[in-house]
């Protein structure tokens, strides 16, 4: 046994310095979270619930000020709903056609009588100016509450005070998405490196088991993604919003544990079959970047178009983000006995799976005479 551990740290070792020499390899698990959490949060997410519009306000009527308040007043329970940046009529206008505001509001100068508000929307058919005019519904709906004029009053009650920001959501599953994809990626390389660079022969003259190497790369996958890591969770808390709530931030770096061993395993899978590291590196990218988009990484599973939720339903990497963005954000104190059970159970049978992925590459032809 004290050889076997032997082995397995100097396999460690080594697979740490050949990934300090050879830093191409770490590239796209540092850069590539770092990028889609720039390229979804600031796109998608980063002002909030503000959302730039013009109000013009032609009434002299009290009526019209208290209505103009209500809109000015209108927010969630992060942000105001609006931040006003035009009050010129034909200025605000001209935005709005180009698509530079997200509505322009217009109480007329008969509003005491009429009772009507006159909005321009860019498009009206997309959710995104649909949200806009039920923003605008919400903030009537204050002011006929205000003057005691609604038959049903309505009271929205959140599960915490304040709610996630969008930004500090994608932030965080950029984190979770450094952990998984690093540690694919990562083992993936190790192995496919060792075959290119025929460096599996000694391995395979040893008279230890096989496996020995196999849990050498995953330990140095694990090492290197943890320090990887860091780099987006530190940007997502600078940044993108995202607050430490420490003791769940080590709950899931520890529970991330058995899921990263899973994938490390997997990579090497992918490295099995696929061998060439710059062949295997664009599968595994794409398809943590599809797990990101369309299994609940940008948007819960929940909101999902249908398709996208039957694909998370049988897609297992959907439950890292499923199962710990409510643990990182504290909506939840811990996983469930269950998911707890199913992690370990799913690095077990991974683990099971390291001797066979070696016999494979020890029975296969290595190239170049070797």
């Amino acid at each position: 046994m004290k050889k076997k551990l032997y082995a397995i740290w100097g396999t460690y070792l080594r697979n740490l310095k050949l990934l300090g020499r050879q830093k191409q390899l770490l590239a796209a698990p540092l850069f590539l979270p770092v990028i889609v959490m720039f390229l979804t949060a600031v796109i998608m997410g980063a002002g909030g619930d503000q959302w730039p519009i013009g109000l013009i306000n032609e009434s002299r009527d009290p009526s019209s000020q208290t209505l103009q308040a209500s809109i000015e007043q209108s927010r969630s329970n992060i942000t105001p709903y609006y931040r006003i940046v035009e009050t010129d009529l034909d200025s605000a206008r001209a935005l709005v056609r180009e698509g530079r505001l997200q509505m322009l509001i217009r109480i007329p100068e008969d509003y005491a009588v009429t009772r009507e508000v006159s909005i321009e929307t860019y498009n009206v058919n997309t959710d995104m100016m649909k949200n806009v005019r039920l923003r605008l519904e919400h903030s009537l709906l204050d002011e006929l509450k205000a003057r005691n004029e609604l038959l049903f009053t309505p009271q929205l009650k959140t599960e915490k005070a304040e709610d996630v920001w969008r930004v500090s959501f994608i932030a965080g599953s950029c984190v979770l998405l450094s952990l998984f994809l690093g540690a694919a990626l990562t083992a993936a390389n190790l192995f496919a490196f060792e075959h290119e660079n025929r460096t599996r022969k000694e391995i395979f003259l040893t008279p230890l088991p096989l496996w020995t190497a196999g849990i050498g790369n995953i330990l140095a996958s694990l090492t290197v993604t943890w320090l990887c890591s860091i780099p987006p969770l530190l940007l997502a808390v600078s940044v993108f919003r995202m607050k430490i709530h420490l003791v769940n931030l080590l709950q899931v770096y520890l529970f991330m544990i058995p899921v990263m061993i899973a994938c490390s395993v997997f990579g090497m899978l992918i490295a099995l079959w696929l061998k060439n590291y710059r062949v295997l590196q664009p599968v595994i990218l794409v398809t943590s970047i599809a797990t990101f988009f369309g299994a609940g990484g940008f948007i819960g599973v929940s909101v999902l178009p249908p398709g996208s939720q039957m694909f998370s339903k049988y897609w297992i990497l959907s439950r890292v983000f499923e199962w710990f963005n409510p643990l990182l954000h504290r909506f939840s104190s811990g996983l469930a006995l269950s998911q707890i059970i199913a992690i370990t159970a799913v690095m077990a049978v991974s683990l099971l799976c390291v001797p066979a992925i070696y016999k494979g590459a020890a029975g296969a032809r290595m190239s170049n005479g070797q």
